[in-house]
């Protein structure tokens, strides 16, 4: 049934006065419908460049007409991020489910085969990464043995899908730099996760294992925003920064030296500008919303200024900065406003009264929202002279009730701020994987650690044991 409307929603679009020869053929139609919309518009950009906001209708649809279309992949933006891929001509509708995003997205009309298969690869990507763990403890052979199979598998499904579909060269080059920098990406993580970060530097791996990186294209402008490429690089640059102090430290990307050398990688290597200052502004990100120390921080951040010539960027990494200062340890919480079940408000330094543990979770990330309750439950029984303390990160009140009551979570540690886009910038909440450990007046101990982290019960031991 839900089909069937889609469908004749599709058809109405298309023999629609709106939807009509008068626009010129180097233009494209890209239109669709959101469910469970998580805000009344979707942003489309491409190569980090937006091109414009379009709003949904009272039925929660949009269709936009794109002038003189380049040939290429497109971002679009509704709390998460994916790629279209259009080319001139064509008319393009996408259906979606925030709940389960990239899973529900589907394609039809005039562009459709090219999408579905690239979302599928894409899908396909994360759940094999999510199943690599095994493989990276084979011996180095069996693993490139493995994964060369794994390659050609992707090959071979690519040959069927272009002798079917025959689509243009442009695509097939993108479809194959999926597969290509999947690839390199596990052959980059293969011996960190087998010989783990603190024997890697002595790893034995044979000769020509790195001989993939003679062919990088570290300025590949039509894929300087897709997912998969722009990973690997990031992932490549976090391992040549290693290479500049692995024999003087062991692997550490929050350290400053990793950082420093990261940023001057990237500015050697990436000249074109787009990708460089991503880059170098997703790298900064990271290393802020983890650094504990406040002089190692401000010298990042003044190599960082140095380096970027976006000014967009350089205001917002300072934004986080000055947020992220404030909460370093041996710092107060700060006097954010947050609401419980029955709407009461509170305070950090009216709820905490013992040492705390604060975690986030979003009605959107399902498997997130029930992996952490279980990890608190088990926690509390063996730590019970911690409180742990629950906030959700969304403005829907009504479903967050809903949720807490559907999953029987202790409504007494469980609360929402009053203003959510303030306290997450407040508390540099870039990730629902954050936690933090609090004392009992309120002081940051650890302003930045994870629940699931191997060394987190060694953290609360640590605590206990002062």
């Amino acid at each position: 049934m839900i089909r069937f409307l889609f469908l004749s929603f599709v058809l109405l679009i298309f023999n629609s006065c709106d939807f009509n020869k008068s626009h010129s053929e180097k233009g494209a139609w890209l239109g669709g419908e959101i469910i469970n919309p998580n805000s009344n518009h979707i942003i489309l950009s491409k190569n980090e460049k937006i091109i414009d906001t379009i709003n949904l209708d009272k039925n929660n649809r949009f269709l936009y007409y794109i002038d003189n279309v380049e040939k290429g992949l497109y971002n679009f933006i509704h709390h998460e991020y994916q790629m279209v891929y259009l080319e001139p001509g064509d008319s393009l509708m996408l259906r979606l489910n925030t709940i389960e995003f990239d899973e529900s997205l589907a394609f039809t009309g005039k562009g459709a085969d090219r999408n579905n298969f690239l979302i599928n690869m894409f899908i396909h990507n994360e759940l094999e990464n999510q199943r690599m763990r095994p493989f990276y403890q084979l011996p180095v052979e069996d693993f490139l043995v493995k994964l060369d199979s794994m390659k050609d598998l992707r090959l071979n499904n690519l040959e069927k899908f272009i002798k079917r579909v025959k689509p243009c060269e442009a695509f097939h080059k993108i479809a194959m730099a999926n597969i290509t920098y999947d690839y390199y990406d596990k052959k980059e993580i293969y011996p960190y996760a087998h010989f783990g970060r603190n024997q890697v530097s002595n790893a034995q791996l044979p000769d020509g294992y790195y001989d993939f990186r003679k062919n990088l294209d570290y300025n590949n402008k039509e894929l300087q925003s897709y997912y998969t490429y722009y990973r690997f690089m990031q992932r490549h640059f976090d391992f040549l920064s290693f290479e500049s102090y692995k024999n003087e430290f062991p692997y550490n990307s929050d350290s400053f030296i990793h950082i420093s050398n990261k940023l001057n990688k990237i500015d050697s290597l990436v000249s074109l500008t787009n990708l460089k200052n991503s880059l170098l502004k997703t790298s900064i990100r990271r290393y802020i919303i983890n650094s504990k120390n406040p002089d190692e921080e401000k010298a990042a951040l003044e190599l960082y200024f140095k380096l970027s010539t976006d000014q967009s960027h350089k205001d917002e990494i300072r934004h986080i900065s000055e947020a992220s200062l404030k909460l370093m340890p041996g710092n107060t919480l700060p006097q954010l406003r947050f609401l419980d079940y029955n709407d009461n408000r509170h305070t950090f330094s009216s709820l905490i009264k013992r040492p705390s543990i604060i975690f986030f979770w979003s009605i959107h990330s399902l498997n997130h929202l029930k992996e952490v309750h279980s990890k608190v439950d088990e926690l509390k029984l063996k730590y019970p002279e911690f409180d742990f303390i629950g906030f959700n990160t969304n403005d829907d009140i009504k479903t967050w009730k809903q949720t807490l009551n559907r999953y029987g979570f202790n409504k007494n540690f469980e609360f929402r701020f009053e203003e959510t886009e303030s306290a997450m910038e407040h508390l540099v909440i870039n990730s629902i994987n954050k936690v933090m450990i609090i004392d009992s007046d309120s002081k940051i101990i650890d302003n930045y650690t994870n629940l699931f982290s191997v060394k987190f019960e060694e953290q609360l031991l640590g605590i206990l044991n002062q």
